[in-house]
């Protein structure tokens, strides 16, 4: 069974494919219909950028080419000619800084001293070449901004509300353990889950940060965003694996607002009750008073600082867009 985005990735493909294919067969001068197919296949992708960059290095590797091809083949032909069209062509979209385009430049070299009849290795079979490249260039850019298009902004959104829900029950469940000495056994949450959702945001986030860099992901600090995103996930574990080591409902009777106020942390603007953190010196007191190791103690709240730090940082970053992707 597909997914959604595999669902919707081969659909786009496939539009994309069928659009190129006609029009090639429309055009008279479209003899090689595996151009434009070949050039939707290296083009298609479910990121803009990426489709961009493609059909760029897609365009500018054939043009480059295509030139070579012709130049050297006026001297040149059968594997001698295509050994210094390689030698030639690569180090030439280096130099012209289109190195999106090597891969393209290295297979058009080919199929045009391979495939193509020498004889018609012209001008203007260059040029032909180039605009069946377009046909399937043009297909794949009007089908990926037409259909399914991506809005990146949302999606980051929804990611960010799924981390506070996800990451808000990790921290509900430590509460639970640290003071209910009847909440059952210990249920730690997924953390594949939170880091799955991280590493999607941070790609959603460069995607769209490469697309439009003075965007609107960039006045909504996303990146930071994202970066705090990943901090917290850390900084949650590893207070989650500290609790494990400390029994059921062992801070059930101390006198501990912080604890309590733990899954509040996450709140899109917690104010400053709800980052207050433990007197550090009162803890070797506490730990004595309640029978728990204090060096324990400490790492813990060592990760609560870290992770209250992050929280506070990551509501001022989302303050402006009011809290609220």
């Amino acid at each position: 069974m597909l997914s959604h985005p595999a669902l919707r990735a081969a659909l786009k493909i496939g539009l994309a494919a069928a659009l190129a294919g006609a029009w090639a067969l429309s055009f008279r001068d479209v003899r090689f219909i595996w151009y434009p197919l070949l050039a939707v296949v290296m083009c298609m992708d479910e990121t803009d950028t990426r489709v961009m960059a493609a059909a760029r290095g897609r365009v500018l590797g054939t043009i480059g080419a295509g030139l070579v091809s012709f130049l050297v083949h006026t001297l040149l032909d059968g594997w001698v000619g295509l050994t210094v069209s390689l030698l030639v062509v690569v180090p030439l979209l280096r130099l012209m800084r289109w190195q999106a385009g090597l891969a393209t430049g290295i297979v058009m070299c080919s199929m045009l001293f391979l495939v193509a009849d020498y004889a018609e290795l012209n001008w203007i079979y260059v040029l032909n070449r180039t605009a069946d490249t377009l046909v399937g260039v043009v297909a794949t850019l009007l089908v990926n901004a037409l259909f399914w298009p991506i809005n990146r902004l949302a999606e980051m959104g929804q990611l960010d509300r799924q981390l506070r829900s996800v990451l808000g029950h990790r921290l509900e469940t430590i509460r639970r353990q640290l003071k209910d000495p009847v909440a059952g056994e210990w249920r730690a949450s997924q953390p594949i889950v939170g880091s799955r959702l991280c590493q999607q945001l941070n790609q959603l986030v460069n995607d769209e940060l490469r697309s439009n860099p003075g965007g609107a992901a960039q006045r909504q600090h996303w990146r930071q965003r994202s970066l705090l995103w990943e901090r917290i996930n850390h900084h949650s574990l590893q207070l989650q694996r500290l609790g494990q080591l400390l029994p059921q409902g062992g801070l059930a009777s101390a006198e501990t607002p912080w604890l309590e106020r733990l899954p509040a942390l996450l709140g899109p603007n917690p104010t400053p009750e709800v980052l207050g953190l433990p007197e550090r010196q009162r803890l070797p007191n506490l730990a004595q008073a309640q029978g728990l190791p204090p060096l324990l103690l400490l790492a813990l709240d060592d990760e609560l600082q870290r992770l209250t730090r992050s929280a506070q940082s990551l509501a001022l970053a989302s303050r402006g867009d009011g809290g609220r992707p």
